[in-house]
């Protein structure tokens, strides 16, 4: 064999690997998996379309609210009935939610309308956590774990 025939031989050999290569990329990326990106970071739980953040530490509520932010969430906004009986299941720390009481009504940190009919709060704080079974609310300055929540990537 001359050097020309190794050279044609060794150039089709790279064809058909660039080829290979190709049809596996093409076959990841119909599947989404070029990334393979999990949907949320490392220490938070997936459910339904949001990751949460169960923190062990205790703190009060500005504090927490302050951690979420760093990591690009917030503390959790319960906007489903499903949503909160999930935070039940979670709740054995009773962690601080983002639900706030401004002048006589709750607010949401992210500035959606809390409607008390949806749910009910107990206690005469301002700040709101979560129990086993229902939602309380106490003074903000009380030292407690809190949940951050966004969204899954996607």
């Amino acid at each position: 064999m001359g050097a020309d025939t190794t050279t044609r031989l060794l150039l089709g050999a790279i064809a058909v690997l660039l080829f290979a290569i190709l049809v596996v990329m093409s076959i990841l990326a119909s599947k989404g998996c070029i990334k393979c990106e999990t949907p949320c970071p490392e220490d938070w739980l997936l459910y339904g379309r949001k990751c949460y953040y169960f923190s062990e530490e205790p703190r009060d509520w500005n504090t927490g609210r302050q951690y979420c932010h760093t990591h690009e969430a917030a503390l959790a906004v319960i906007q489903s009935q499903k949503e909160l009986e999930f935070m039940f299941k979670f709740t054995r720390r009773e962690p601080w939610i983002g639900l706030r009481r401004v002048g006589d009504d709750f607010h949401w940190v992210n500035g959606d309308p809390f409607d008390p009919d949806t749910f009910a709060i107990s206690g005469m704080g301002e700040c709101v956590f979560v129990e086993p079974t229902r939602l309380v609310s106490t003074e903000c300055l009380t030292t407690r774990p809190w949940v951050c929540s966004k969204m899954a990537y996607t």
